[in-house]
């Protein structure tokens, strides 16, 4: 295992692996930590709760640069001639900056940007609030510059740092278009966590990976459980690491999930504004303590997103012919709440001859036909039925998209849980790498394909067509689809 030169249990490390007695060798690939690290080895039994005896260990490893960009990702922000691009130092002493251009060899557009940071103390509650190698680790500085005048459809070059402790390699972005008429192509999935303890993040990575490097993808919709840190901060390093290749090329629009916000106590520290000590509690929901007291304070420090909402917990944006909200379920959504009225008058103001195409997103499910027990009832997805689904029919919304539950399942267009030709598509896509569930088929009529495999999304669209596939990422082979029209 390694851990910090600072640790002495055999049981408090950043991370660990478990060798084999009959492994000559083993070999990591390390992420900057900002800090020195050191390999221990350790015989002892299977749970840290039994003996071990200390054998060995490696000399101290330092990062080449302390301050080396990393976590570099993108963002749409409230204009088409916008974009957010954001990366991470260990450092505040500088200005952040990035250098780009229309070509890698000609950088001369410069352009200055924010700083912040966070520490145990401004989160909720619990783990959150604990210095430690498997609870709150500094996590460095996010810096982050707003990017302004760029030209629709158009490829940038890019680099980010400062002469003074270094400069990224070049990455690419190509912008979004401005032209109703052009096609556009997305990738969508929600609970990726991190490889390798989530088992199916690295493989949906690697194929998310080679589409953005093979395909014009315009931008990456990501349905909440993004990292799965729960408390332990080095996992944001690891989950920011694993996505670069993909969020330094794309727009990495998220959404906030359970594992991000749920919290019981902190109330007054908690991002989004919400009213009690643990925000939207009712009793009819599972809301619990998912986040270990982070509340949404790692995410919105690292993430960005369109200003027309609140944060990263409800916004809105166009992407050519579609019209995406991303919206919470982890806040009050009844038709009485906040949300709720900015939600219809965001519909209300999508010009459907400009964008004909609407896309709603969040983290837990409207309809889903696995359930752990055919005889539960899950209340929350019968409280989005009773207070959104008719909100969203009355505004023709196309496709409803969701996950936290860890599988596929794909709807007939419909409308209280009926198929009608003017319905909507509710489709569940938590199948991106956390781990997949097992639970049983209900036989309910409205589910058109169902599944509990890892794969990933794509979505494409013009002003009459939006195709839809679901790829396994076992095969990269198309699983389910299907296409709606104008």
């Amino acid at each position: 295992m390694y851990s910090s030169i600072l640790v002495f249990l055999a049981c408090d490390y950043y991370d660990y692996e478990v060798v084999n007695k009959t492994q000559g060798s083993m070999s990591w690939q390390m992420i900057n930590l900002r800090r020195p690290l050191e390999f221990r080895y350790y015989s002892r039994d299977l749970t840290c709760l039994g003996n071990y005896t200390f054998l060995a260990k490696s000399p101290v490893i330092q990062p080449r640069n302390y301050n080396e960009p990393t976590h570099i990702h993108l963002a749409y922000s409230d204009r088409i001639d916008q974009m957010f691009v954001s990366y991470l130092t260990n450092s505040s002493q500088y200005i952040p900056q990035c250098q780009y251009g229309l070509s890698p060899s000609l950088l001369n557009f410069r352009q200055n940007g924010t700083t912040t940071t966070y520490t145990a103390s401004d989160m909720c509650e619990g783990k959150a609030n604990t210095w430690g190698s498997r609870a709150f680790i500094d996590p460095g500085y996010m810096h982050t510059i707003l990017l302004e005048n760029l030209h629709p459809s158009t490829t940038y070059y890019y680099r980010v740092g400062t002469d003074e402790h270094g400069w990224s390699p070049i990455n690419s972005f190509t912008n979004r278009p401005a032209d109703k008429n052009e096609a556009v192509y997305m990738i969508a999935y929600g609970d990726m966590g991190l490889a390798p303890l989530a088992p199916g993040s690295q493989s949906t990575t690697d194929r998310v990976t080679a589409r953005v490097q093979s395909t014009n993808v315009t931008c990456v919709l990501h349905l909440g459980d993004l990292s799965y840190a729960m408390g332990i901060a080095v996992q944001w390093d690891g989950f920011m690491n694993q996505i670069q290749p993909i969020a330094a090329h794309v727009p990495y629009m998220a959404a906030i999930g359970n594992h991000e916000y749920d919290h019981v106590l902190g109330g007054e520290k908690d991002p989004s504004g919400a009213s009690g000590p643990g925000g939207f509690r009712p009793a009819w929901g599972d809301y619990l303590y998912d986040s270990r007291g982070e509340c949404a304070i790692p995410m919105v420090h690292r993430f960005h997103s369109p200003s027309n909402g609140n944060s990263l917990f409800w916004y809105s944006f166009d992407v050519g012919p579609i019209h995406i909200i991303h919206f919470s379920t982890e806040h009050d959504f009844r038709r009485s709440s906040i949300q709720y009225a900015w939600l219809e008058q965001d519909l209300r103001s999508v010009n459907r001859s400009r964008t004909p195409w609407l896309i709603v997103g969040s983290h837990r499910p409207m309809y889903a036909s696995i359930r752990d027990d055919p005889h539960d009832f899950d209340f929350i997805a019968l409280m989005l039925q009773f207070h959104l689904e008719p909100l969203f029919y009355r505004y023709h919304v196309d496709v409803n998209l969701f996950a936290h539950r860890h599988s596929y399942d794909r709807t007939c267009p419909m409308y209280q849980r009926k198929c009608v030709s003017d319905g909507i598509t509710h489709v569940l896509i938590g199948m991106a790498g956390q781990d997949i569930d097992t639970g049983e088929y209900t036989g309910a009529e409205w589910s058109m394909y169902h599944d509990e495999v890892y794969g990933y999304c794509q979505l494409w669209a013009n002003q009459t067509y939006l195709h839809f596939t679901y790829r396994h990422n076992i095969d990269d082979n198309i699983a389910d689809q299907f296409v709606l029209q104008k």
